[in-house]
């Protein structure tokens, strides 16, 4: 009886080795070391230098092909016909030379593993013929809770014939640039949705491309259900292209878009947004937020150009100018844009549009309105917010002459920081707006604040109640007690901390602020009463007549 469950065992082992069975690629430099074991059968490699070729035969057995080690000049070509897993286990390699990094030549499900707490960096040659520094002829499926950094300095830095799928467990994927797209998925069919990006977590940072951050081409559609996506990309570029339909449905969205011309979302047919938090920012001229491009004749999706918010909270910073395209024709900055029709069914939407040359929103056919909270604010002023890392949040009211406003319509309020524009104040039909203030640094200077009147196209300074200094990760104010900022349009001379009343305390501002000592919710514009655009001592003493009752 021990005889035979030894044997059992034995017989369970070998089988389990079998399915199990893992190949040891690893690049020391100028050469490769290929370790087969003897449970893999009908893998084959050859060598030149670093850059290895592996065949594998097999179709029936799913192996493991481990990845390790350095190489200044190297690569990996995989041909195969049966599914496989491709595990980076720490690997630094780049191809000097002519080609990929890393080709897998395998049409089938290739599941990609970074290996817990890897860091794995993967370079092309900026030669060849090469779609990619890292190409998939099939699918590939990416998990593991390791990093990957990919540069394509020919094309593409990521590219797959087909799908490519972000599991939830995976980790970090750094796209450091490309001159092509980002991330490229190829070609789909029309009659069902086989190509695709699909990201159900993980955390993907796409920026220095030279044209899409991700492209899902011919019938392609991106859907993102999770995980952290941040995308930057320039010139007539587009953060996120969907030849059919871009979806978010969950997960933390973040896109910035700074040339002419450029797209924060591009759909064929329709963009979804169902949950998730999404933010767009678009500073360049004649750009577009979110976009449902209705293709003309020829194109691969036809009767598309719909955009549909029914869920999520959306934020987009419209901060281009309009683009002439060489005609005279000016092509506007816009929110969202639509060649058919746009839904706004459920979620929260804030759109900040600068000044009155952008466009909010624009349809061509249907504009619907329900269920959704909309807010579209407008501001003078181009924030200087695009790769900042640090951020504060304001919880804010605005008093004018006093008296609290309770319609924001034709009102912006920025915040500024040294004279530059570092945030916007966004108002809904609460009780307070909010004000996101963005930061290079994490500094402690103190805030100040601007309100805009686009019925009297008039900006004036406006003092809050406190002292307010940058403070990354913090709130000031809360919803129930929110910061007072106050402003006095009609301008009452004398009263420099804005209290309504030119009195003894404005005159001892005044002088502190001549004798350069430091002076709380000091209101500049009133202690110039002689309009000489200084501050001095005949200021004071027009300010001393006032509290004594002579003019």
């Amino acid at each position: 009886m021990k005889r035979i469950i030894f044997l059992l065992c034995c017989q369970v082992m070998a089988m389990v080795g079998h399915a199990q069975g893992v190949v040891e690629v690893r690049f020391n430099g100028e050469s490769v070391e290929v370790n087969v074991p003897s449970d893999v059968q009908g893998v084959t490699w050859t060598a030149s230098g670093a850059h290895v070729t592996i065949t594998s035969s097999t179709t029936t057995t799913e192996y493991t092909y481990a990845l390790s080690g350095e190489s200044d000049n190297g690569s990996l070509v995989l041909n195969g016909s049966y599914k496989l897993t491709l595990e980076l286990r720490g690997l630094q390699l780049t191809n000097a030379s002519n080609g990929a990094a890393i080709d897998i030549e395998c049409g089938k499900r290739i599941a990609v593993v970074l290996a817990d707490g890897t860091n794995n960096t993967l370079t092309d040659a900026p030669t060849g013929t090469q779609k990619a520094a890292l190409y998939f002829k099939g699918h590939p499926e990416f998990k593991g809770a390791g990093t990957l950094n990919v540069t394509g300095r020919l094309k593409h830095a990521i590219s797959a014939k087909e799908y490519i799928e972000l599991k939830k467990t995976t980790g970090c994927i750094n796209i450091l640039g490309a001159v092509g797209d980002g991330i490229h998925c190829g070609k789909g069919k029309p009659d069902g949705e086989n190509n695709y990006f699909l990201m159900n977590g993980g955390t993907v940072d796409i920026t220095q491309v030279g044209d899409d951050g991700i492209d899902a081409d011919d019938y392609g559609a991106i859907r993102i259900n999770g995980g952290a996506l941040a995308v930057n990309v320039g010139d007539a570029a587009t953060a996120l292209k969907g030849d059919s339909i871009v979806a978010i449905a969950g997960g933390v969205v973040s896109l910035a878009v700074s040339g002419e011309g450029s797209k924060g979302i591009c759909a064929c047919h329709t963009v979804d947004v169902a949950g998730g938090d999404l933010s767009i920012v678009v500073t360049g001229n004649g750009s577009k937020a979110i976009m449902g491009e209705k293709g003309g004749e020829g194109a691969t999706v036809a009767n598309g150009g719909f955009v549909s918010i029914s869920g999520g909270k959306t934020i987009l910073h419209v901060l281009g100018e309009g683009m002439d395209d060489g005609t005279g024709n000016v092509s506007p900055c816009v929110g969202m844009a639509a060649g058919n029709d746009i839904s706004l069914r459920g979620g929260e939407v804030t759109i900040v549009a600068l000044g009155k040359e952008t466009t909010p929103i624009v349809a061509d056919a249907a504009y619907l309105v329900e269920g959704c909270n909309l807010s579209i604010e407008r501001t003078p002023w181009k924030a200087d917010i695009l790769d900042c890392p640090y951020d504060m949040t304001l919880y804010v009211v605005v008093e004018a002459d006093g008296s609290r406003l309770d319609n924001y319509a034709n009102k912006a309020v920025g915040t500024f920081i040294d004279g530059v524009c570092v945030g916007y104040g966004v108002f809904g039909t609460t009780d307070f707006g909010t004000i996101r203030v963005w930061s290079h640094d994490t500094s402690a200077r103190k805030l100040t604040f601007k309100v805009y009147d686009y019925e009297t196209l008039t900006e004036y300074e406006a003092v809050a109640d406190s002292d307010i200094f940058f403070s990354s990760m913090s709130h000031a104010g809360t919803p129930g007690s929110p910061v007072v900022l106050n402003y006095q349009p009609h301008g009452l001379l004398g009263d420099v901390n804005l209290d309504g009343d030119v009195n003894v305390t404005d005159v001892m501002l005044m002088v502190d602020y001549i004798l350069l000592h430091s002076t709380n919710h000091f209101y500049l514009p009133n202690a110039d009463m002689d309009d000489s655009h200084d501050v001095n001592v005949t200021d004071v003493m027009l300010v001393v007549a006032i509290v004594l009752g002579n003019n």
